[in-house]
């Protein structure tokens, strides 16, 4: 992927927040939403990589954190919402691609997200954000972040997820990445569901490149 495709990929996240019609919470929110407020369970086998997590829910906030059995790459999260007012933050630790190999990184990020009703029940979800990414012994860089989620039911059991990503250095240092996946999942039940995606990734830091995808596939539980 090309920095110029990125760059046209996030003002094409930009135009569809615009034209969409906002809308704001209601009492019932699809196991799959990434604004709803509810205490959950997640167990998902990430590539190869065994994955479990959770998140515990009060009216207005909601604490989230995953990880991998290693403990070398994990994600804490932070949502507070209330009207049309979606506040996150994140804290990520993970692996970096560098020239003198894989090392650790912490990826610090804060955004606001608006939600908007599409086209034929669709939900639309999108986050303009900025994020501070440090590498151990290579390079630290500031990027401004923008990223779009569409949820779509298409039937009461079947959805399908749409995600995109993209990173863009605004401190000086080359470094442009994003991701998209596509993800098909079925609703047992109120309180369960599975999914299963494609995942595509690619990211550019100073000299290095490189890019990656995967299958997931998880179980979701809501109480």
């Amino acid at each position: 992927m090309s920095v110029k495709a990125l760059r046209s990929s996030i003002g094409c996240l930009l135009v569809l927040s615009a034209v969409s019609l906002p809308t704001w919470a209601s009492d019932f929110r699809h196991i799959a939403d990434p604004l709803k407020l509810s205490d959950s369970l997640y167990i998902g086998f990430d590539d190869d990589t065994f994955k479990v997590g959770g998140s515990f829910a009060t009216s207005h906030q909601k604490f989230s954190a995953n990880t991998n059995l290693d403990g070398d790459k994990w994600h804490l999260g932070y949502l507070y919402s209330a009207s049309d007012l979606n506040f996150r933050a994140s804290v990520e630790h993970g692996k970096t691609d560098t020239p003198q190999g894989k090392s650790s990184h912490y990826q610090y990020q804060m955004g606001l997200m608006t939600e908007h009703k599409g086209w034929f029940t669709t939900q639309v979800f999108a986050e303009l954000a900025v994020n501070h990414l440090a590498v151990k012994h290579y390079k630290d860089s500031t990027a401004a972040n923008a990223n779009i989620t569409v949820l779509k039911p298409m039937t009461e059991h079947w959805y399908t997820e749409f995600y995109l990503q993209g990173n863009a250095g605004i401190d000086g240092v080359e470094r442009y990445d994003a991701r998209t996946w596509l993800a098909l999942g079925y609703q047992i039940n109120p309180q369960w569901s599975w999914v299963i995606r494609y995942q595509y990734d690619w990211e550019k830091l100073a000299r290095i490149e490189n890019e990656d995808t995967q299958w997931v596939f998880a179980i979701r539980s809501q109480f």
